[in-house]
């Protein structure tokens, strides 16, 4: 896809050499937690598990990398669906329809191995306004909630879509 800089984003799978590109990525979230030690010991253990269900994939733009996204059996597995996560793109680059991108992939990957369902967590609806609206765009709908339990008044929102074919 050409981006609005008039280049080429590529999506393909990560690799352990990205690593240290993603966990710059997950540095702009903010968070009073350290994410990107809670990034780092999950990105390596997909690499290092030859049984990990799930895949992970990064946009680029001129060999650098600018958005990520992943996919596993989550933390309610089912053989119906995967857990998408980590949809990060560099504040630079969004709304260049990098996330888009990304999201078809995952669902294309998903859809292949024979998963209905797409499924993520999102945080504070509130304070995520734009993520939870992007994926609203996107088909997914918020399937169930619990309250407080990130902390006071930060719920635990579960949102899902219905896989259809890519064709």
């Amino acid at each position: 896809m050409k981006s609005e800089y008039n280049k080429d984003i590529y999506i393909r799978h990560f690799k352990e050499a990205d690593i240290p590109a993603l966990l710059n990525l997950i540095a702009q979230i903010a968070s009073s937690e350290d994410l990107t030690k809670i990034a780092h010991i999950q990105f390596s253990n997909e690499l290092a598990s030859p049984d990990h269900e799930g895949s992970r994939f990064v946009a680029t733009l001129d060999g650098l990398v600018v958005g990520t996204m992943g996919c596993a059996r989550g933390p309610i597995p089912s053989s119906q669906a995967l857990w998408a996560d980590w949809l990060i793109v560099d504040s630079d680059y969004q709304r260049c329809g990098i996330a888009s991108l990304l999201y078809s992939e995952i669902e294309k990957y998903a859809f292949e191995r024979g998963k209905r369902y797409l499924c993520l967590d999102i945080g504070n609806i509130d304070k995520e306004r734009a993520a939870y609206l992007f994926h609203l765009n996107n088909g997914f709908q918020i399937i169930g909630q619990l309250p407080d339990y990130w902390c006071d008044y930060e719920h635990l929102n579960i949102m899902a879509k219905f896989l259809t074919s890519r064709k």
